[in-house]
This record gives structure tokens, C-alpha cells and sequence, in this order.
């Protein structure tokens, strides 16, 4: 692939590594950025796969995006939604089941969360220049409880 893309994967393994032991009390929050804990089914596998992600509140959900720091391919968790949208996610230590429905760029809302997203984080934009595949975004909302 590319060095820069393999060092997202491994400052992201590091990020959930320490979410995830820390039980949320590192990593909920980097700089002014929320972050989350996303598991997903993986889609050949069958195994869950955990990932750290930027979460973005909307209403009683979050705004993922997937943008993969701009790299010309999809994330692998973004696949595994297409494959199953049941997913679970941690905030802090509160851990919830939800449902995931992805926002490509041809819905009507999509412009609307993509620039909330870019209001929370500006690099979207960046990202956004640095690949030609449209970056989705990705809704979750938590089951009630």
C-alpha cells in the first residue's frame, strides 16, 4: 500500500489498544476530538473487528467518516457495514449495540454532514482532495434501551 496508510493502521491499533484497556479513560478524547470505538462483523471472516473513530454527535447518534486519511480505498470497517449494518460502538466506557446506514455522496443529506463533520475536523477536507473515491459517511443510532 503506502507508508502513510500503514501508519494510520498502526497509530490506530495503538489508539484502541489504550481506549480499549483504559476502559475509555484514554483516547475518549484527542485534542478537540471525540472519539469512539467502533465494532464491526467482518465481512469474510466472521470475527468482530474493533477500530478508534472521530465521532461526530448528530442527534442521538454519531457522524462517522469514512475517509481513511484520504486513501483511494474504502476502510475495511466501512465494508464490513455493507456487509452487516448491526454494529456496536464505546463511548468512555459505556458500550451500546446500534445500527450503522451509510450516506453516499448522491443523498440529499449528505452535504449537510459532511459539513458538519468539517466543522468538527477541517481535515475531511483535506482528505476529501487527496483520493478520488467519493468518502461516505456513516450514521449510527443506538438502540433504545
Amino acid at each position: 500500500m503506502n507508508i502513510r496508510f500503514d501508519l494510520i493502521r498502526i497509530i490506530s491499533r495503538m489508539h484502541g489498544y489504550v481506549y480499549s484497556i483504559s476502559k475509555g479513560r484514554i483516547g475518549k478524547r484527542l485534542w478537540s476530538q471525540n472519539f469512539l470505538l467502533l465494532t464491526t462483523v467482518g465481512r469474510k471472516s466472521g470475527k468482530k473487528r474493533t477500530v478508534p473513530l472521530a465521532a461526530i454527535t448528530h442527534g442521538n447518534g454519531y457522524i462517522l467518516v469514512a475517509s481513511f486519511g484520504g486513501s483511494p480505498v474504502n476502510p475495511a470497517w466501512l465494508i464490513n457495514i455493507q456487509g452487516n449494518p448491526e454494529i456496536e460502538f464505546q463511548i468512555g466506557a459505556v458500550v451500546k449495540q446500534a445500527k450503522a446506514s451509510i450516506i453516499e455522496t448522491t443523498n440529499h443529506c449528505y452535504e449537510e454532514l459532511w459539513e458538519k463533520a468539517v466543522a468538527s475536523y477541517k481535515g475531511y477536507n483535506d482528505y476529501k482532495k487527496a483520493t478520488s473515491r467519493h468518502i461516505p459517511i456513516v450514521l449510527i443510532k443506538p438502540y433504545e434501551d
